[in-house]
């Protein structure tokens, strides 16, 4: 028979419940939260034996944990800047671009597992359990575990930087920048970026022209406007994805008073931003090519993505309510939109690196 608690905010073990760090048999699941981020918290835990959860195996849960599947919105900019350098004869240190990447790997899946015991401390993934319930809210480690291990992993990444810093002085300073934006934007705290007024604009900084910018100098290649532009348009790309999946559970997180960019504008005018950041985007992709691609990619490439977005802006525009699968359906197109993105990306620089190795000369 299940046992259930209910705990306030207040209470003395209530981030123990939280952390699994209550009990060294038995687990806390956390199965309804009321008030939250109020001083009238209130959870209700389903307390359950650890033997009892059905666990997949240990590197399921880690590529879990670290969004393996997401792994290429790092490893991206690395392709573009690794073939964008070879094309202008500025790969100058592909070795100590390779120990950049690796701990860039390391950070990747550190912020990840932070975001995770973040997103469960603060409620975030709580409020919204019904959608992709993670590793933690499954019981597949506990939040303290977890916590550990992604400091583990950032110190994995500081060991790794440090050579990096040694053969290229100037990524010192880059990662000093990083590593202010990151505190400044309060990804380490209960909050994240996601519930935050200048969070999102600093995650922005640094999913774009922080990771391009980082590669540039471990690659000995310094920073460029092209480097940037395309850090740039790489950043708006993914904040896309953020807008669209806090747009999926915007009922939920309302409800639970989270503040987003989706929240704070509504059901109705978020549809519009979405579709809006979506055009804007487009815009990006054509001046970033106007400025710095060929005449023939601009026009191919961007007839084909404005092509396949308009069944993402024909899907948003047509859910008509925050309940029911129309959000999910819709969240389903424009990843499918961004990735194929990526795809024109992948297939256009290695045009450009085929056309400068002769490849192509028959």
């Amino acid at each position: 028979m299940s046992q259930f608690i209910t705990l306030k905010k207040k209470d003395s073990d209530f981030a123990s419940y939280l952390l699994g760090t209550f009990s060294k048999t038995q687990l806390a699941m956390p199965m309804t939260t009321m008030n939250l981020d109020s001083p009238e918290e209130t959870v209700t835990f389903e307390i359950v034996d650890k033997s009892s959860i059905k666990k997949p195996s240990a590197l399921h849960i880690f590529f879990s944990l670290i969004k393996f599947q997401n792994l290429f919105l790092i490893l991206l900019p690395l392709f573009y800047v690794l073939i964008k350098n070879y094309v202008d004869n500025r790969f100058r240190d592909p070795g100590t671009c390779l120990i950049a990447s690796v701990g860039m790997l390391f950070i990747f899946a550190a912020l990840n597992i932070r975001n995770d015991v973040n997103d469960h401390m603060s409620g975030y993934d709580r409020v919204n359990i019904a959608f992709n319930p993670k590793p933690i809210n499954k019981g597949w480690i506990t939040a303290a575990q977890a916590s550990s291990l992604s400091w583990l992993l950032t110190l994995i990444a500081m060991a790794i930087s440090i050579p990096v810093m040694l053969r290229q002085p100037e990524e010192a300073r880059v990662i000093a920048v990083v590593t202010a934006l990151v505190f400044a934007g309060g990804l380490l705290s209960k909050n994240s970026y996601k519930n935050q007024h200048w969070g999102e604009v600093i995650f922005f900084i640094l999913a774009g022209p922080g990771v391009v910018s980082g590669y540039q100098v471990a690659l000995g290649a310094g920073v460029d406007t092209e480097s940037l532009a395309f850090g740039i348009l790489w950043a708006w790309g993914i904040q896309f994805l953020v807008h669209l999946n806090n747009f999926n559970h915007i009922l939920t997180s309302s409800q639970a008073g989270i503040k987003n960019t989706m929240t704070n504008a509504g059901f109705n005018k978020a549809k519009k931003m979405l579709i809006g950041w979506w055009c804007a985007f487009i815009v990006l992709w054509v001046l970033y090519h106007y400025f710095y691609a060929s005449t023939f990619w601009s026009y191919l490439t961007t007839g084909i993505l404005i092509f396949w977005s308009i069944p993402t802006f024909v899907k948003i525009s047509e859910i008509s309510s925050p309940l029911g699968s129309d959000l999910a359906e819709a969240k389903k197109v424009g990843y499918r939109n961004f990735l194929l993105m990526c795809v024109l990306i992948v297939i256009e620089f290695y045009w450009y690196l085929g056309s400068k190795n002769d490849w192509f000369t028959f």
